[in-house]
C-alpha cells in the first residue's frame, strides 16, 4: 500500500528568513506515509469492532428478554433498529407485555434507536409495532401524550419486514413441547318458568396445551361439575371431555390465514374443521369462512354414545372494526349444526381488557338475540420458567340468549382458530393502548 504513494517533487528555495520556509518536505511525506499507514491498519479493526457490537447486541437482548420468560426470540441489529421477535406468555394482556418488553430493550440504545418488535401466537408472526427511541422518552418525562404517542407508534400486520431480517433466524427459548394447565370456569345461566326462574351450571375444566410445531397445538379438557339445575342437560352431573383438538394454523402470503382441526368440539360435535381468513385494511376488515364435517357425542351412564359424521355446516362472515371506538360490527350467513340457515349479526366493543357486545340473529322463523362480554381473570402476570405451567385461563367469554331452548342457530367452536390466535392483537388496538400502559407502568 506505501509503495503506490507517489512522492512529490519540491524545487530548493532560497532562505528567505522565515523560519516556516525551512520545513522539510520530506518530513511532511514522511508524516503523510504515517498517517496512511495507521488508517489502512486500524480500519480493518474498527470493522470487525463494529461487527462484535452488532452481534453483542443481538445476544444481550435475547438474553435480557429470555430471562424474562418471553419466547421464541430473534433479534438482529441493523445501525439504528432493533429488529425483535416473540411470543407473550408472561403477561396476560399484549399490550402490557409490549410495555414491559420496551422497557427492558430501550433503555440501552441510542437515542436515534427504533424497536420493531413482531408479536408471536404459536410460532406464527402475527403483529408488528415500531417505537422510536425519541418518541418512548418524550411520553416518559411528560412531554408528550399518550394519544400523541399513539399516533407516532407504526403497528401493522404485514410480516415482510419481520421476514426479510428475522424470520430465517433460529429462535431461542423456543416453546414448543412445554405443556400449559389452564383451568377454565364456565358458567351457563337460563331464565326458567315460576317453578325455576333461574337455572346454573357451574363447571370447572382444567386443559393441557401443547405447542409441537410453529401452528400446531394440542388441546385437551376434562368437564368436572360442580353445580347444576339446569334442566334438560343429560350430561350436566357427569364428569366428561370437553375440548380435545388437534389444530393446525398456516400465516398464507397476503395476509390470509388458513387452519384444519380435528376432535372433539364444543355442542358435542366431533369431526373436521376448516377455517380460511382475509385481513385488510391493516387489520380493519376481516373476512372469513369456515366449513365443518361433525356428528355428536355424548357420555351417558358411563357410555359413549355417537351418531355418524354427516352434518356439514359452514358460515361467512365479514367485520370492520373501528379503530377509534375499538368497535367491532360483524355480520354472517351460514349453515348451522340443526341444518337451518340463517344470518347472524354482532357489535362488540372493547374497553381496555373488557369487551362488551351484543347479537341479534334469524333462521327459518325463529328470531333470538342476546348478549356476551368477555372479563380478565387474575392473575396480571405467570410464571413461564418451567415446562409444566399451571395458571387460570386469561379471560372467560360468556354468552346469554333471550331463547335458550330453541336449537336453531347453533354454531360449535373449535377452541384453537383465528378467532382465538387474533385475541388482543389488532394493530390498532395495541398502539393506541401502548401509551397509558407505559405511563402507567
Amino acid at each position: 500500500m506505501l509503495a503506490d504513494i507517489t512522492m512529490l517533487k519540491i524545487e530548493d528555495k532560497k532562505d528567505s528568513g522565515n523560519p516556516f520556509d525551512h520545513a522539510n518536505c520530506s518530513d511532511v511525506s514522511m508524516l503523510l506515509k504515517i498517517i496512511i499507514l495507521v488508517c489502512a491498519m486500524t480500519f480493518p479493526i474498527f470493522l470487525l469492532h463494529g461487527q462484535n457490537l452488532t452481534s453483542d447486541c443481538s445476544e444481550s437482548i435475547s438474553r435480557i428478554v429470555a430471562q424474562k420468560g418471553y419466547e421464541n426470540i430473534r433479534v438482529a441489529c441493523r445501525n439504528d433498529t432493533i429488529f425483535l421477535g416473540l411470543e407473550n406468555r408472561v403477561w396476560r394482556w399484549e399490550p402490557r407485555a409490549v410495555a414491559e418488553i420496551l422497557k427492558l430493550v430501550m433503555p440501552g440504545l441510542d437515542t436515534n434507536a427504533v424497536v420493531s418488535l413482531t408479536l408471536l401466537r404459536t410460532g406464527i408472526q402475527l403483529t408488528t409495532v415500531i417505537v422510536s427511541r425519541k418518541h418512548y422518552d418524550n411520553l416518559l418525562k411528560g412531554r408528550m401524550s399518550a394519544v400523541v404517542f399513539a399516533d407516532s407508534v407504526v403497528a401493522r400486520s404485514s410480516d415482510r419486514g419481520y421476514n426479510a431480517t428475522i424470520g430465517h433466524l433460529k429462535s431461542t427459548n423456543r416453546s414448543f413441547n412445554k405443556f400449559d394447565v389452564i383451568f377454565i370456569p364456565q358458567l351457563l345461566v337460563q331464565f326458567g318458568n315460576f317453578k325455576h326462574p333461574l337455572e346454573i351450571q357451574f363447571n370447572v375444566a382444567p386443559e393441557v396445551n401443547i405447542t409441537f410445531l410453529k401452528g400446531m397445538s394440542l388441546t385437551a379438557q376434562v368437564i368436572f361439575p360442580l353445580y347444576n339445575n339446569l334442566i334438560g342437560d343429560r350430561q350436566g352431573n357427569t364428569i366428561r371431555p370437553g375440548l380435545v383438538v388437534l389444530s393446525q394454523t398456516f400465516r398464507l402470503p397476503y395476509q390470509f390465514y388458513s387452519s384444519v382441526s380435528a376432535g372433539h368440539f364444543t355442542r358435542d360435535r366431533y369431526g373436521l374443521s376448516g377455517e380460511i381468513v382475509k385481513f385488510l385494511f391493516n387489520g380493519k376488515m376481516k373476512v372469513d369462512a369456515t366449513l365443518g364435517y361433525t356428528g355428536q357425542v355424548q357420555l351417558l351412564e358411563g357410555m359413549f354414545t355417537y351418531t355418524p359424521i354427516n352434518v356439514v355446516t359452514w358460515f361467512c362472515n365479514a367485520s370492520w372494526r373501528f379503530a377509534r371506538y375499538d368497535l367491532t360490527i360483524r355480520a354472517g350467513y351460514g349453515r348451522f349444526i340443526g341444518r337451518d340457515q340463517g344470518f347472524r349479526v354482532d357489535v362488540a366493543r372493547q374497553f381496555n381488557e373488557i369487551s362488551i357486545g351484543f347479537f341479534a340473529m334469524r333462521t327459518g322463523d325463529v328470531v333470538n338475540g342476546g348478549f356476551n362480554f368477555v372479563v380478565p381473570l387474575p392473575p396480571r402476570r405467570y410464571g413461564t420458567k418451567n415446562h409444566i405451567r399451571v395458571r387460570p385461563a386469561p379471560y372467560v367469554p360468556w354468552e346469554y340468549r333471550a331463547k335458550g331452548l330453541p336449537s336453531y342457530g347453533r354454531t360449535f367452536t373449535t377452541g384453537s382458530g383465528t378467532e382465538e390466535l387474533m385475541f388482543n392483537m389488532n394493530p390498532d388496538y395495541i398502539r393506541t393502548q401502548l401509551g397509558k400502559e407505559i405511563i402507567n407502568n
